[in-house]
């Protein structure tokens, strides 16, 4: 019998284990017997059923298949829509529409399509339900889709007859509310010049007297936001200035102050076009894609951070709000975009908590996510609503790393009852039967959560109670053990460690026992350089090069380290003196056998061993080498080679040279024979001393070489 968590008695049987299993308090637990086949082929394959694929285009038929068993392959379903906008029924239509914009809610492109397929049959209400949908919920960042809204919503409630006065100023008013939320949602992109011509365009329809006054501010509005095209709004603009009576003297006055910034509009114009039009705005989000043009979204967002036209922080915030849902329309699953969302609201508590839920909504998988979310509302004290925010990722992703965290959140948010709460939670996890919600990594946080939180014995044997009643379910784990084993190091139990030791290896596979018959010997050899003996260490080694003769066999040297000095390497160890020692050719030569082992670190692999020893390894490498002697008709060519040290100067570009020299027409063989007997004709007949045969007395360069390679020596 053993002491429970809470004091009372735990058996050794852990017979709590058996107890009926209970799934978490907003969870669904469905039976380990049945088969769970892919969540989002499920739904297509249900949508299919509504689906009638008869009569459709070969084409539409194979490519909704594709999707059907990659649901997330973006070129077969822009197959399919292309496709879908050809058949003349709305009816047969609508249904691809739905459940594409089901998986694609982001995508404006295919909510302006599908709003006007509607609009072609005259169906007025679901045009009005989709401009509801993408605009006035989602406001995604698409100004085809604002124009298209504008346009149907100014046709329908303006451009009609009113009965009264007040009729007309009521649809007016209703306009200019549609018109600011199309300019705060699109107004700052460099292609929104549109948005702003009909605006400005549907101001001066008003025949009120002052609105001119209300014209006038639109466009120094719409000057100074850096737009492609904005040219035509400035002659514009210039254009009404001038139709004013009497306003020649405070036009000019106007133009000057606003001149500045309108050509700085320009200037920044050219950089963020540059950045924009790298980029494909239309592209669908995609949870298999890993680099959606990752590199150019960055750019454009960090250049957005950095307010290149020096604004105000309301109309910064508003130009990077505009690429940051520009990204997320095209990369709603990437958590990264998402937080940096995060950091341009801060410190509006209320603005964050919106973005976080709409991120969890969009990524309800996500572990990071939701952690943010809940530490959020931790920070700002709202303990109860970071703890639903826990409980609902709880309900979806079974995971053991969303119970440890959760412990630790109870542990810190509720005080002098935190320590119950989190053991709680860990019962909870216990009970919890679905894959990868309860593994012994729960087991390992909650003891050392345990230990930590007492100061007395009583927290070191609620944590020894728990990594026991863990060793019943994963004593085959070696990481678990190790896990183990530090805490008993960090209690100075040395009696139990080698109990356990022995308790192990007595059951564990050969094949994954290697790292914990290491940490045995590295056990030992402290024990015995405080008063024990090698011979000791000595048995030890022979049990574990029997224990593991099968599976060392697998390995490459595999006598090297069952019997070789690879074997004894363990116990010269020392942090990260090895890496210093005179032998790195032996460690370089069996890197791959020996990774050297520092303290409180896991064994390193085959790769970051000669990272490692690399450096010391290459400083070996520069010494210079002597090799056997040259042969002699060699020497003289090796005479006049470039000295044997580092060169530090410029190196030439051989690809240049080899260029140049297949561009040269140098003699062939036979003509430079005869140019040669020509030579030695010549100087036969003059007496003369064969330049070619002989070197002159006094070279120079010669002598200079001559007195580099003394100084070297």
């Amino acid at each position: 019998m053993s002491t429970r968590m809470d004091g009372r008695v735990l058996s050794d049987d852990s017979s709590e284990e058996d107890e009926p299993i209970a799934a978490p308090s907003m969870g669904m637990v469905h039976g380990d017997d049945e088969e769970e086949e892919d969540e989002e082929m499920n739904l297509l394959v249900g949508a299919s059923a509504h689906l009638n694929l008869a009569g459709k285009s070969a084409k539409l038929r194979k490519n909704y298949e594709v999707v059907t068993a990659s649901p997330w392959n973006a070129h077969a379903w822009q197959s399919v829509m292309n496709e879908v906008q050809k058949l003349p029924s709305i009816d047969d239509a609508r249904p691809y529409y739905e459940l594409f914009l089901e998986r694609f809610p982001t995508s404006g492109y295919w909510w302006k399509a599908f709003a006007e397929h509607e609009l072609r049959a005259g169906q007025y209400e679901k045009v009005r339900g989709i401009f509801s949908t993408a605009l006035v919920e989602r406001k995604l960042p698409y100004i085809d889709l604002w124009a298209m809204y504008l346009s149907f919503l100014k046709s329908s409630k303006v451009d009609t007859n009113f009965g009264s006065v007040e009729e007309q100023q009521a649809a007016r008013k209703l306009m200019l509310e549609a018109y600011e939320l199309a300019l705060e949602c699109v107004g700052q992109s460099i292609y929104s010049l549109s948005i702003w011509q009909s605006y400005i365009g549907f101001l001066r329809e008003d025949k009120d007297i002052q609105a001119f006054m209300t014209v006038r501010k639109g466009y120094q509005r719409a000057l100074v936001i850096p737009m492609v095209g904005s040219d035509a709004l400035l002659k514009d603009y210039e254009l009404f200035e001038k139709s004013i009576p009497n306003n020649d003297a405070l036009m000019q006055n106007m133009m000057k102050a606003l001149r500045p910034k309108i050509d700085a509009a320009k200037t920044i114009l050219k950089d963020r076009k540059a950045l924009v039009d790298a980029i494909n705005l239309d592209a669908l989000p995609s949870k298999v894609d890993t680099n959606p043009q990752i590199d150019e979204w960055q750019r454009w967002i960090e250049f957005e951070l950095s307010n290149p036209e020096r604004v105000d922080t309301a109309k910064w915030k508003a130009k990077c709000r505009f690429a940051l849902e520009s990204c997320l329309a095209c990369r709603q699953f990437s958590c990264e975009v998402w937080y940096q969302y995060v950091l341009l609201e801060q410190p509006d508590a209320e603005a964050v908590s919106r973005i976080y839920a709409r991120a969890v909504a969009a990524m309800p998988e996500s572990c990071l996510l939701h952690f943010a979310y809940a530490d959020h509302f931790e920070l700002h004290n709202e303990t109860e609503r970071a703890r639903e925010i826990y409980e609902q990722l709880l309900a979806t992703v079974p995971s053991a790393l969303v119970y440890i965290t959760y412990q630790r959140f109870a542990r810190r948010a509720y005080g002098n009852k935190g320590l119950e709460e989190a053991r709680h939670i860990f019962k909870r996890a216990r009970k919890d039967s679905r894959d990868g919600a309860c593994t012994y990594h729960v087991f390992t946080a909650a003891a050392l959560l345990e230990f930590h939180s007492s100061n007395g014995n009583e927290g070191k044997q609620i944590a020894l109670n728990i990594f026991e009643l863990g060793l019943k379910k994963y004593i085959h784990e070696p990481e678990f053990v190790l896990s183990y084993v530090d805490f008993l190091r960090h209690t100075n139990d040395d009696n139990n460690m080698r109990s356990l030791f022995e308790k192990v290896l007595s059951v564990m596979p050969a094949d994954v026992a290697k790292p914990v018959w290491d940490k045995f010997i590295a056990f030992e050899m402290t024990m015995a350089t405080n008063g024990g003996d090698l011979a000791s260490i000595v048995r030890l080694e022979g049990r574990r090069a029997i224990a593991l003769q099968n599976a060392l066999a697998k390995e490459p040297h595999a006598y090297l380290q069952a019997k070789g000095l690879m074997s004894l390497v363990h116990r010269y160890e020392w942090m990260s003196a090895l890496e210093t020692s005179t032998d790195p050719l032996f460690f370089q030569t069996y890197a791959g056998v020996h990774a050297v082992e520092t303290h409180a670190k896991a064994p390193m692999t085959a790769s970051s061993s000669t990272a490692a020893l690399k450096p010391n390894v290459m400083k070996e490498l520069d010494k210079p080498y002597t090799g056997p002697p040259l042969p002699e008709c060699l020497q003289e060519f090796a005479s006049m080679l470039p000295l044997g040290v580092t060169w530090n100067g410029p190196v030439a570009d051989v690809d240049h040279i080899y260029r140049a020299m297949m561009l040269t027409e140098l003699p062939t063989r036979a003509e430079v024979e005869q140019m040669e007997a020509a030579a030695a004709a010549m100087n036969d007949d003059d007496g003369g001393v064969n330049l070619m045969a002989k070197r002159p007395t006094n070279d120079v360069f010669r002598s200079r070489q001559k007195q580099r390679l003394a100084k070297l020596n």
